[in-house]
């Protein structure tokens, strides 16, 4: 194996799926650049940057973890339905996307050598709030729960870190007894 320091740039630009005709557009403001899993192709892209420097930045990062590969691409901005430019600031000060599977045992966590179908950052909000509030699943299933999100940070074990707190809030809600709106409006569901 050559080290990364004696790597040459063409090598490089090949494993992440470029070619010369895409370089070519590197400097074309009507490309827009995606960022995709291998395995699925341009069918799933996963990021999508105007500029070439943030595109290659993600997916070097993440070909470092990811098994299958991460490929970049230009392709016509008018003809990609991604939003564009949505992990640009999180790309550009160096975060990483970690996809992490997390347990209602606080110390099991597993990072997973893959991506999500997107990158956003799993929230209380917009992914936890379902499962809380759900009294019958609660009643149901109990308070064990098995979930993978992702968590950006700049290094693999601040993304541990973060998954760790993140699963101990979720511990914490466990107690927590939803508000009586919340039990009035599951219970007309069920009827």
């Amino acid at each position: 194996m050559i080290p990364a320091s004696q790597t040459k740039e063409s090598d490089i630009f090949r494993i992440i799926g470029l070619s010369e005709e895409h370089l070519s557009k590197v400097d074309d403001p009507d490309s827009v650049w995606l960022v995709y899993p291998f395995e699925h192709g341009l069918a799933r892209p996963i990021a999508a940057f105007t500029e070439f420097v943030c595109a290659f930045d993600l997916a070097s990062r993440l070909n470092a973890f990811v098994e299958t590969g991460v490929a970049i691409q230009p392709v016509s901005s008018s003809s990609t339905n991604i939003e564009v430019d949505k992990y640009r600031q999180l790309t550009e000060v160096g975060m990483t996307p970690f996809l992490i599977r997390m347990t209602s045992q606080v110390t099991e966590l597993e990072v997973i050598d893959d991506v999500s179908c997107n990158l956003d950052e799993i929230s209380l909000e917009n992914d936890i709030a379902e499962l809380v509030t759900n009294l019958e699943f609660r009643r149901r299933f109990g308070w064990e729960f098995d979930l993978v999100g992702t968590f950006w940070a700049p290094s693999r074990r601040l993304a541990i870190k973060k998954a760790r707190a993140f699963s101990s809030i979720i511990c914490e809600l466990k107690d927590q007894i939803p508000s009586q709106s919340i039990i009035a409006s599951q219970s007309l569901r069920s009827n």
